[in-house]
This record gives structure tokens, C-alpha cells and sequence, in this order.
């Protein structure tokens, strides 16, 4: 893969820089405001920026072009009507200035809707929905219980299993979930 020289500056805001050749993002916008920009010549300028809800993806500085098909394609001009709408960002020349460049733009179709969150593993014993414990979502829960005990098991559960177990060792509940080593459950 080839580096962009603008990716080595870190700039603050999402340009055309930030796409392999071809590639599309597609972001939900968080917010839209007005704010205070520093130009590339050192001037700053009042400019409507368009942030993100997906980790790590950089705001974007809104030209009347993406705010027109934004508005376009959810049909509304009110920016704070943007928040939670998912765009598909991608590269296009452009003129601009008296030469062709490439910029960001919103491509005009409406992406399709995000996949929806699996659903929370079931407890192999009593059938409940296992829930997550300090930073262990459900999923890592129900992974570490199936490494530990052969089955997906229910915080509940798996003190029982624990306790089937070993007899000798009472399990620690300071820190940790019901039937979980420590080291695991600050993961």
C-alpha cells in the first residue's frame, strides 16, 4: 500500500488523503456545527464541519457541495436533522482553483442500513443472556466460560461450575466475575 505524504502531517480533518484508490467510507454523522478552522496558509475561517460516530474517522469540513447533497438525500437542509444519517464517503476530481484536484464527496445514495448487533450469547446451563462483566462484553464472557468449562456460561453459572471444580479454592470476588481468573477479567 502506498502512503500519502498527507498522512504523515496528521492533519485534523478528513481529506482526500485519507482513501486508497477506489475506496469508499461510509460514516454516521454524530453532528454538524459551525466552527473555527486553520486554513493551510495559517488563516482561520468559520466552516461547517461534519463529525463522526465511528472510532478514528476524522471530521470533515462540509462545502456547499456535500452539505446540498446531504440535504438532497435526506430531505432536510436543517443540520441538526443530520445526526445518526449514515453517508458514503468517496474521492472525486474536481475543479477548483483553475486545476483538477481530488475531494471528498458525499456519494448520492443512502448506504444500506448498518448490520445490526449480534444478539447476547445464551447461557449453555440455564438459557439466560449472559451478560458482560467490567470490560468483558457478553461475547468475551462467553468465550473465556467455553475455554474455562466447555460450555457458554452465565456469570451465576459459572461460580457454580467454579465451585464443581475445585473445592479447595473459594473463588475471589474482589475483582473478578464469578468463576474468572483476575488477569482475565481486567482484559
Amino acid at each position: 500500500m502506498l502512503t500519502h505524504w498527507k498522512k504523515l502531517t496528521n492533519p485534523d480533518y478528513l481529506g482526500a488523503y485519507a482513501f486508497d484508490k477506489g475506496e469508499e467510507k461510509t460514516a454516521t454523522i454524530a453532528r454538524v456545527s459551525r466552527e473555527i478552522v486553520m486554513g493551510a496558509e495559517g488563516k482561520k475561517e468559520e466552516c461547517t464541519v461534519a463529525h463522526f460516530q465511528e472510532p478514528g474517522l476524522k471530521p470533515l469540513i462540509l462545502n456547499a457541495t456535500n452539505c446540498k447533497a446531504i440535504s438532497k438525500l435526506y430531505g432536510t437542509a436543517y443540520i441538526e436533522e443530520w445526526a445518526g444519517k449514515r453517508v458514503i464517503l468517496r474521492v472525486q476530481q474536481v475543479k477548483a482553483f483553475g486545476e483538477v484536484v481530488d475531494a471528498v464527496r458525499i456519494k448520492p445514495e443512502i448506504p444500506p442500513a448498518a448490520p445490526a448487533a449480534a444478539p447476547a450469547p445464551l447461557c449453555a446451563d440455564c438459557k439466560a443472556q449472559i451478560k458482560g462483566f467490567g470490560k468483558m462484553p457478553p461475547a468475551q464472557v462467553a468465550d473465556y466460560t467455553t475455554r474455562k468449562y466447555g460450555r457458554a456460561l452465565c456469570s451465576a453459572c459459572a461460580e457454580k461450575a467454579a465451585a464443581d471444580q475445585s473445592q479447595e479454592e473459594p473463588p475471589d470476588t474482589e475483582a473478578t466475575a464469578p468463576g474468572m481468573d483476575e488477569e482475565e477479567s481486567n482484559e
